[in-house]
């Protein structure tokens, strides 16, 4: 897939899905609005495929392990869903701070021999390759933020504004990378025009 193609089947998926984002209708019995759960899902579903999509133009998340209960766990030992190792910090990669989550989560930590999973703390760093285009990387993370957000906001008896709002957001970016010029520098250009 290449990046427009990326850009363009994921704006028609967000369209799909903020169409059907309606506010309920204040706990009616015939309230037949999607749930805020149904809608989670498919965003979960959604973001997880243009995620691991987002590899192939550099975009990688790692997992970094930052405690366990394990005696010998040492620094911050890394895992990916790519098979690849990538360990924390290295030089192949741009670590320019971005997070999906950190907190707490029952999971496998590397440093556990016996793989037997623990509730510790983890962090999702958002990681450039840096033989890709970093300034397309950066704007692939505030798109897929958007939507990471948006999930955020789908929890029960949210306001389903929110997920709009982020939803909105996303697409409004991505159409600044369909477009040939951004609006902003298009505006900013045709206004200079007027003005003279």
């Amino acid at each position: 897939m290449n990046l427009v193609d990326y850009y363009v089947t994921l704006r028609s998926e967000i369209l799909e899905i903020v169409t059907g984002v309606e506010n309920s209708a204040h706990n009616l019995f015939w309230d037949n609005t999607t749930p805020n759960y149904v809608t989670k899902n498919r965003l979960t579903n959604l973001f997880a495929k243009y995620l691991a999509a987002a590899k192939e133009f550099g975009l990688l998340v790692v997992i970094r392990h930052s405690d366990c209960s394990n005696p010998s766990h040492s620094e911050y030992p890394t895992t990916n869903s790519y098979g690849l190792h990538i360990p924390y910090r290295s030089a192949d990669y741009v670590w320019n701070g971005g997070q999906f989550y950190q907190g707490s989560r029952l999971c496998v930590c590397p440093c556990s021999k016996g793989n037997k999973p623990t509730e510790h703390h983890v962090i999702e760093d958002i990681i450039y390759d840096q033989r890709a285009n970093l300034d397309t990387c950066n704007r692939l993370e505030l798109i897929l933020s958007d939507i990471f957000e948006s999930i955020n906001s789908a929890g029960d008896k949210k306001p389903r504004s929110a997920i709009r709002e982020y939803l909105l957001r996303a697409v409004l970016r991505i159409n600044d990378e369909l477009l040939p010029v951004p609006m902003d520098k298009y505006i900013q250009d045709h206004s200079t025009k007027a003005q003279l």
